[in-house]
């Protein structure tokens, strides 16, 4: 029986040029990835900072009753940051709103003869306290005091006026 060589699918020949054209592939790839330069550069672009809103600032109902000299009444207040993001307050003030006469007003109408100088309005401390930063749509609450000093003289022009107090968050 006569013995059968196969041939290889590539002779010797084709096998070193391809060996030799895959290395060439391989050095000329390499070369041309060390062949670049490098620099800098630098760009300038803007972010936006949105604005301090309005506090909402919204009365209880108030207790208590005030006479010349003697008793307080308390409105309790609800603070609310209607911004869309977190912002604190700094101060809270609360007065006696007068006309431009210095009679006390009472929703808004002025009562003459009832003095705005006999009422003190005094804020109490805010819980949370001022400085404390307030998520978007968070509320704080503060308890206002009003007091009626006696004047020593007809102040029968305040009985039954309820005056308005107002309370100033900034």
């Amino acid at each position: 029986m006569k013995s059968i060589r196969l041939k290889s699918m590539f002779s010797t020949k084709k096998r070193i040029a391809a060996v030799a054209l895959s290395g060439a592939v391989i050095l000329g790839g390499a070369g041309i990835a060390a062949a670049f330069f490098t620099s800098t550069g630098t760009g300038t672009g803007q972010a936006a900072v949105g604005t301090a809103s309005s506090w909402g600032v919204a009365a209880g109902s108030e207790t208590g009753t005030m006479l010349p000299g003697s008793g307080t009444a308390t409105i309790p207040f609800t603070i609310t940051n209607n911004g869309s993001g977190a912002q604190a307050y700094s101060s809270v003030t609360a007065a006696v709103a007068a006309d431009g006469s210095g009679n006390v007003t009472s929703h808004g109408t002025a009562v003459p003869g009832c003095l705005a100088s006999w009422f003190t309005a005094t804020a109490g401390t805010p819980s949370p306290v001022t400085g404390t930063s307030i998520a978007a749509a968070g509320t704080a609450t503060d308890t206002v005091s009003v007091t009626m000093s006696d004047s020593a003289t007809n102040q029968d022009a305040c009985e039954s006026v309820t005056p308005d107090i107002t309370l100033s968050v900034s």
